[in-house]
């Protein structure tokens, strides 16, 4: 009994199943057997009516058939009364006919003893009233055995009733054991089972079996409950860093699923609050930034003081310098540092810096925030009162709002900054940037209201002069028109006077190229002659190659200072050309002057002073010395016109 009580669920399901089919195919069988009994008995008492009438129908037919024939009815119904004794199967049929039962074979045997005595009067005695006789007492053997075969159908239906009955009590009685036996191992401990795990407590004293099982995994279950309860319980409260194993010591990851998750989400939450100080921590310092901003936002200098002083203690920095974009000379943009806090003096004895010299003005042109974790040696050091080192980490952001930068800020720590600072200064760079631009553009306004208040003064006190320098403007315009319209005369008048000789006149620039010219018969000349000697034309392109250097040499030396004097033929014509530089007001040389003076007709008077002088040589031979002294007059005469026409023309050539 002890080793049925350590049975399983699924064992002793086994085991009653194997009963109830064992008791179920017993009963089956002997049920069957039963039916079968009263099944032959019924057959025995058709096989025995069959019988009767075959009988009968001998007694009918005695007279009718010949003695052979009825012999051999009388030999088949003997061997049908041993069969219906012995049994067996019916011949021709599936039908088995079972032995004969002890009561009807009492009868059956005083039935074959009258058959025998039926057998010898019908085949001997003529008597016929003996012979109905003993058939009428044969038949009514029969009757007998058909009653005695009833009462045995009788007592087996009887039998086979109770036989059912007991039956269906027994299956009563083993379905009531199976539904016991199914509460007391089965329901009762699931119904304790599922009352304990509804109040989250241990269900003890369940067998070890399946539901055993069950319950221990409950439990298990149950306990981990427990301990995540507490766990969220403690979570709830605040408490994100509550260690899951002090509730559970045995914990293993992997093997509790809901630990495993709850330990996850501990994991976010921790992110999350993470994430939710540090954004905390950065709002509260942009609100706090925000003051500062507000509070000093006329003075610059006072400004850039309380907002480094703020971020140096707020970042958790040890120094930190503010610059910002100095524009006050367009031409020459720099960084000027307006605040420090704990930085070397010597570290900023410069403190102006170029955009791209070094790292700030580096930063300056890249826009990006710069953040070193190994400084250059000796780039800045912490000092204090116990000595000092080299920061661990340099932090410099752009003042920036948009793409234009207003200033930098320079941090230096001995620990490294976490992302959340740096982009919290970054952010509070874009305040710092606005706010920069802001008290900017406020000074400059202040700075233009005052210089507008200066000027409207200024102004005030020169409207007076003003107003007198009206009449002065008035007359000085009216003078200026008079000396304007002289000028335009004169100008007029030296246009006429340089196209009045026919002397050529041009003005030559230190590039060799025309600058003013007359308009003399040799410009035309050359302009006819397809050389375009106009503004702009290169001078030096009138000579051959092998005159190119000589006539440069006369050029460079009058372009340094020289004056010259040669002699040229152009289109077969002589004349003398004059070099003379071209000052400027102030002394300089700018080009040079050239002038140059038709020859021919000088050469013309001086080969007529020539011929006269001939012509009066030839005559003195000749002629009385009156005749000599009136050719001597004449002879005067035309030297003095040809000494006026000579002068004439050096005037004109000067």
């Amino acid at each position: 009994m002890k080793g049925l009580k350590n049975l399983t669920i699924a064992q002793a399901s086994l085991l009653a199943g194997v009963v109830l089919l064992a008791v179920i195919v017993i009963q089956v069988f002997w049920i069957q057997h039963k039916f079968s009994n009263i099944l032959g008995v019924q057959q025995q008492i058709d096989y025995t009516r069959n019988l009767q009438l075959q009988v009968h129908r001998i007694f009918l037919d005695r007279n009718t058939v010949d003695k052979k024939a009825l012999l051999t009815q009388l030999a088949k119904t003997d061997k049908a009364f041993e069969f219906l004794k012995q049994g067996g199967r019916i011949s021709g049929t599936q039908t088995m006919l079972p032995p004969i039962q002890r009561l009807p074979a009492i009868t059956l045997e005083r039935l074959l003893t009258d058959w025998t005595i039926f057998q010898s009067l019908i085949t001997a005695s003529p008597d016929t009233s003996r012979l109905e006789a003993h058939t009428t007492l044969l038949l009514e053997w029969f009757d007998k055995l058909i009653a005695d075969f009833s009462y045995e159908e009788s007592k087996l239906k009887n039998t086979a009733a109770w036989t059912v009955s007991l039956t269906l009590i027994t299956d009563a009685l083993l379905i009531g054991w199976l539904i016991i036996l199914i509460r007391k191992r089965i329901v009762k401990p699931l119904r304790l089972l599922a009352t304990n795990t509804a109040r989250h407590e241990h269900t003890n004293g369940i067998r070890h079996n399946e539901i055993g099982a069950v319950a221990r995994q409950i439990n298990e279950v149950v306990e981990n409950l427990r301990d995540a309860s507490d766990f969220v319980k403690e979570i709830g409260q605040g408490n994100l860093t509550k260690d899951y194993r002090e509730l559970e010591p045995e914990y293993q990851p992997g093997k509790n699923n809901l630990a495993d998750s709850l330990i996850a989400m501990q994991q976010k939450l921790l992110a999350m609050n993470d994430e939710e100080q540090k954004r905390k921590w950065a709002n509260e310092g942009l609100a706090r930034f925000v003051d500062i901003l507000r509070s000093s936002a006329s003075n610059l200098h006072q400004l850039g003081d309380r907002i480094i002083s703020a971020l140096v203690h707020y970042t958790g920095s040890n120094q930190g310098g503010l610059y910002v974009l100095n524009e006050d000379d367009p031409q020459h943009h720099h960084l000027e540092l307006i605040s420090l806090f704990a930085f070397n003096i010597k570290k900023h004895q410069q403190q102006k810096v170029k955009p791209g010299e070094g790292l700030l003005g580096q930063t300056y042109l890249e826009k990006e925030t710069v953040y070193l974790k190994e400084l250059p040696e000796d780039y800045v050091r912490i000092t204090s009162g116990l000595g000092d080192a080299n920061p661990k980490t340099l932090l410099i952001v752009p003042l920036k709002v948009d793409d234009t930068v207003y200033g930098m800020v320079e941090l230096a720590s001995f620990r490294e900054y976490h992302p959340h600072e740096i982009s919290f200064v970054e952010k509070l760079g874009e305040t710092i940037a606005s706010t920069l631009a802001s008290v900017k553009a406020a000074q400059n306004n202040r700075r233009l209201l005052e210089e507008s208040r200066m000027t409207t003064e200024a102004m005030r006190a020169q409207e007076e002069e003003m107003r007198q320098n009206m009449e002065e403007l008035t007359a000085t315009q009216e003078e200026m028109q008079r000396v304007m319209k002289e000028a335009q005369q004169k100008e007029t008048y030296l246009s006429n006077l340089m196209n009045a000789t026919t002397d050529a006149f041009v003005a030559i620039g230190l590039d060799y190229r025309v600058v003013l010219r007359n308009n003399a018969p040799l410009f035309n000349q050359f302009i006819r002659s397809g050389i375009p000697y106009e503004k702009g034309y290169y001078v030096l392109s009138l000579f051959k190659e092998e005159e190119f250097e000589y006539h440069k040499a006369i050029y460079d030396k009058v372009f340094s200072g020289q004056t010259l004097s040669v002699e040229k033929e152009y289109f077969g014509k002589p004349y003398s050309v004059n070099y003379k530089p071209l000052l400027s007001s102030t002394g300089e040389i700018i080009g040079a002057a050239i002038y140059a003076h038709d020859l021919s007709e000088q050469q013309e008077m001086e080969n007529r002073v020539k011929t006269l002088e001939q012509q009066l040589a030839a005559a003195s031979a000749k002629t009385s010395d009156e005749s000599l002294t009136e050719l001597e007059q004449l002879f005067r005469v035309n030297l003095e016109a040809l000494a006026i026409t000579r002068e004439t023309v050096r005037n004109k050539h000067s």
